[in-house]
C-alpha cells in the first residue's frame, strides 16, 4: 500500500464528514424529515464486525537514539473489528490493525496493533450516528530490510543486509491508549459506513531479529503517537434491532 493510497482515502472521508453534516439539517413546519434524519431501529445483543482503511504516520521518537520519522513514513492501514453489542449504545469488543509505511533507504516497514475497545454510539436510533470508541493494546513496527539495500539499525548505524539475507527487526511495545470517532452513515438498520479519525500513545519497549527470542531493551523509551483518518463499515449480525422508547409525560 502506498501512502498517495491513504491520503486519497482520508480526503474522500473527510468529504463525506462534510457532505453528512451538510445533509443533516433541521426542517420545520410539516416537511417530513429527510432521509438522514428519519429515525431506525439499533442493534441490541448483536455481534459486529467492523472494517476500515486509510492513511497512517507516526511521529515522535521510538527512543533516545531513534526518531519514528527516521524509520517509517506516511503510508496506509487497515483494520478488522469484532464488537459486541449488549445495548443500542454500548460495544464491547476486540481489534487488529495492519500498516504499510514509506521508509529511507528501500526498507520494508510495517506496523500491526492487536487490542480492546469500547465504543459508545451517541446517536444509535438516528441515520447519523456518531461513534467514540477507546482502546488499549500491542503494538508491533517490523523493519525489513531487503538484502543489499542500506537502512538504519537500531543505534542509528547504517548497514547494508549481505546479498540472500534479510536483516529484519521486530520493535514491540505497548498502545498506551487510543481513540477514534467515527460518523456513521446508517444505510439499514444493519449496515453503516462513514469517514473515521483517531489516534494513539504508544510506548516500545524491546526490540528483536526476527526469527530470535533473544531481545534487547529500548534505549531511552519515549512515549510517541501514530494517528489515522479513512474509512470505516458495520455490519451488524444477528440479536435484535430495537426502537427508541419514547417517555410521554401524562396530563395532570
Amino acid at each position: 500500500m502506498k501512502a498517495n493510497t491513504g491520503v486519497a482515502i482520508a480526503a474522500g472521508a473527510v468529504a463525506v464528514l462534510c457532505g453528512s453534516v451538510a445533509a443533516a439539517q433541521d426542517f420545520g413546519g410539516d416537511v417530513p424529515p429527510s432521509y438522514l434524519r428519519s429515525p431506525l431501529g439499533a442493534p441490541a445483543n448483536a455481534l459486529e464486525l467492523g472494517l476500515n482503511l486509510g492513511y497512517a504516520q507516526g511521529f515522535g521518537d521510538i527512543g533516545s537514539e531513534r526518531r519514528l520519522r527516521d524509520v517509517a513514513g506516511p503510508g496506509a492501514g487497515v483494520g478488522v473489528k469484532l464488537v459486541y453489542r449488549a445495548v443500542p449504545k454500548v460495544g464491547l469488543g476486540l481489534t487488529s490493525r495492519y500498516e504499510q509505511y514509506m521508509a529511507q533507504g528501500g526498507a520494508d516497514v510495517r506496523g500491526v496493533t492487536l487490542g480492546a475497545e469500547a465504543s459508545f454510539h451517541l446517536a444509535p436510533f438516528e441515520r447519523v450516528d456518531p461513534v467514540i470508541s477507546l482502546g488499549t493494546g500491542y503494538r508491533a513496527l517490523w523493519t525489513a530490510a531487503r538484502p543489499g539495500v542500506w537502512t538504519a539499525t537500531p543505534a542509528g548505524v547504517w548497514i547494508a543486509a549481505p546479498a540472500g539475507v534479510r536483516g529484519d527487526t521486530v520493535t514491540h511495545g505497548i498502545e498506551l491508549g487510543r481513540l477514534q470517532a467515527v460518523i456513521d452513515v446508517r444505510m439499514s438498520e444493519s449496515v453503516a459506513l462513514g469517514p473515521t479519525i483517531g489516534g494513539g500513545l504508544n510506548l516500545f519497549l524491546w526490540e528483536n531479529t526476527a526469527g530470535s527470542i533473544r531481545g534487547w531493551e529500548v534505549q531511552g523509551r519515549r512515549v510517541n503517537s501514530f494517528v489515522f483518518a479513512g474509512l470505516e463499515g458495520r455490519f451488524d449480525l444477528g440479536g435484535q434491532r430495537v426502537r427508541e422508547v419514547v417517555q410521554v409525560a401524562r396530563r395532570p
